[in-house]
């Protein structure tokens, strides 16, 4: 099939429900060359397999396989890969990236019991930037991290926030150093030779477009809030 991701034609076959589910909103019918080939052999799958936590099944460890390729292959297009929940609030898309287990999807979930119809979810683990001339974008994918909510939509990248768990509510502007290397660890890495220019170009442009801050919260409601009030408002 092929899909149009992040204005990018890209064909796969997956042979697992889940992607199937997830891709079709992305199903691309029109003419234009393709962009990204994306195919995952059954060696590969029953290797990631062997590697894969309790529980993982086939369907998602391919999801997985599909979202690791392509997040590689798009990096010389300009597209980068921000291992985050991606909140839509007010027409902007707001990143909300850490390490799996730090409560992203429980941050983003504050936001929803907050602000209500104001906001929503549109990846909650695996969303896109795509960079050009007029900014930022974020793009929706049909790669999932468990949720199920993998939405085909863009909008403009307001800011990337970063998660650190903590007993208070605080926000912080980073510093471009501290940036980069929380950048570094959720986005596609271990790349080859020939694309490592480009992902530092990409870098350098994110850097140059969009809004960071260093969120450290709780659990409570009240971090909505305080991330909101030092953010958007």
């Amino acid at each position: 099939m092929k899909l149009l991701i992040a204005g990018l034609v890209t064909e796969l076959d997956p042979k697992y429900d889940e992607t199937k589910a997830l891709a079709a909103p992305f199903i691309y019918e029109g003419d234009r060359a393709t962009d990204i080939t994306l195919t995952v052999s059954e060696k590969h799958l029953d290797s990631l397999m062997a590697r894969a936590a309790e529980g993982v099944t086939v369907g998602e460890m391919e999801n997985f396989a599909f979202c690791t390729g392509f997040n590689r292959k798009a990096i010389p297009y300009g597209i980068m890969l921000i291992h985050s929940s991606a909140l839509v609030c007010d027409g902007g898309a707001y990143l909300f990236s850490a390490d799996s287990g730090v409560g992203k999807s429980t941050h983003t979930g504050l936001w929803l019991d907050a602000f209500g119809d104001r906001v929503h979810i549109l990846n909650d683990d695996k969303p896109v930037v795509r960079l050009g001339e007029g900014g930022a974008t974020v793009c929706g994918t049909p790669f999932d991290g468990g949720s199920g909510i993998a939405l085909n939509e863009s909008f403009p990248l307001r800011a990337v926030i970063f998660l650190e768990r903590g007993e208070k509510n605080s926000l912080r502007v980073p510093e471009s150093k501290e940036v980069i290397q929380k950048l570094y660890f959720q986005t596609a890495h271990m790349v080859s030779a020939e694309v490592v220019g480009q992902m530092l170009d990409n870098f350098e442009k994110l850097l140059s477009c969009a809004k960071f801050y260093v969120l450290t919260c709780n659990t409570d409601i009240s971090a909505a809030y305080t991330a909101f009030e030092g953010i958007i408002v």
